[in-house]
């Protein structure tokens, strides 16, 4: 096994924030690609997982949100992964967490917003869409499409793309 002593995990937290059978996410465009995440991004020493989760949406949807469950945890080590290439130093922990606009009676509306490298709005998509969506990691496509978040525990979705 490869050991880069240099190297830090990343934790991040992410955001599941689905509002009348629509999901909002992070569009992104580069020269030649255009993918979806869900809002979220990389845990900053001294802070929760509930405050990163609560900044980071803010900064890339401009929504607050109110965290509320754990229901999933990604591992990606990138040199495992068709990005490798990119991504080969890349090793993160994603937790993903169903979360809700903290207005109850929300406007709705995409916004351009370009918080982080590449991208371009955060939307909202339809839950039957995101199915057929470049939405990363690929293994979420089903899961949110079909609202499959388990009640009991999280789900330990493994090193995945």
């Amino acid at each position: 096994m490869h050991q880069n002593n240099t190297a830090a995990v990343r934790i991040s937290a992410k955001a599941i924030i689905i509002y009348k059978d629509q999901i909002l996410l992070v569009r992104y465009q580069s020269d030649s690609d255009e993918w979806y995440t869900l809002p979220g991004g990389g845990q900053l020493f001294g802070e929760t997982l509930a405050q990163t989760l609560m900044r980071e949406c803010l900064e890339e949807t401009l929504y607050k949100i109110e965290p509320e469950r754990l229901v999933f945890v990604r591992e990606y080590i990138g040199r495992n992964h068709e990005f490798a290439e990119f991504d080969k130093d890349v090793h993160q922990i994603e937790l993903m967490f169903l979360a809700s606009l903290a207005d109850k009676n929300p406007d709705i509306h995409n916004l351009d917003i370009n918080a982080d490298r590449d991208q371009i709005t955060a939307q909202w998509v339809n839950l039957s869409d995101v199915i057929n969506l470049p939405l990363f990691p690929a293994v979420l496509r089903p899961l949110i499409a079909e609202k499959r978040f388990s009640f009991d525990f999280p789900a330990y979705l493994g090193d995945v793309n």
